[in-house]
């Protein structure tokens, strides 16, 4: 099993499966596992027309990524061009704690952040770590757009 994932307590006995719900197996208890205990699952969600991808972290964490924005190319609009990258310094620096900014190559702006889940992964606990992500995501679209990229 993938280290961190669904650890618990070395005297505390194993909970009974109920099922499988996407890329996990739940258990009685409501906690989640890697149904394929060699890959960490992955799944995503839509928010504002982007694609959250989601991944479970060992030590119970939850790791996100988005491709927040599109910087518009010099044939498309030269001057949008210099106002969306002047604006990623200000973005940098307005970033939750821990959160990261990236430029790839295509011209999306990226930003990927991490959670704890104070407990083992139950589905309650990674909704509420997603919700937290989008409504801390969402002042950084507007912004964003506010200064002209594109939806990524």
């Amino acid at each position: 099993m993938i280290a961190g994932l669904a650890e618990r307590s070395p005297d505390a006995p194993e909970p009974a499966p109920i099922g499988r719900l996407g890329p996990f197996e739940v258990a009685l208890d409501g906690t989640v596992a890697p149904a394929d205990p060699e890959i960490a699952p992955r799944f995503g969600c839509r928010w504002r027309g982007r694609r959250i991808a989601a991944r479970l972290l060992p030590g119970w964490r939850i790791g996100f990524s988005v491709a927040a924005a599109r910087v518009p190319f010099t044939a498309e609009d030269a001057a949008l061009r210099s106002r969306v990258l002047a604006t990623l310094p200000a973005l940098r620096a307005a970033l939750p704690g821990g959160w990261r900014l990236r430029l790839a190559p295509d011209h999306s702006i990226h930003l990927e952040a991490e959670a704890e889940l104070g407990a083992a992964p139950t589905v309650t606990r990674i909704v509420s770590a997603a919700t937290l992500f989008v409504l801390a995501l969402d002042p950084l679209l507007d912004l964003l757009e506010e200064e002209g990229a594109r939806s990524a």
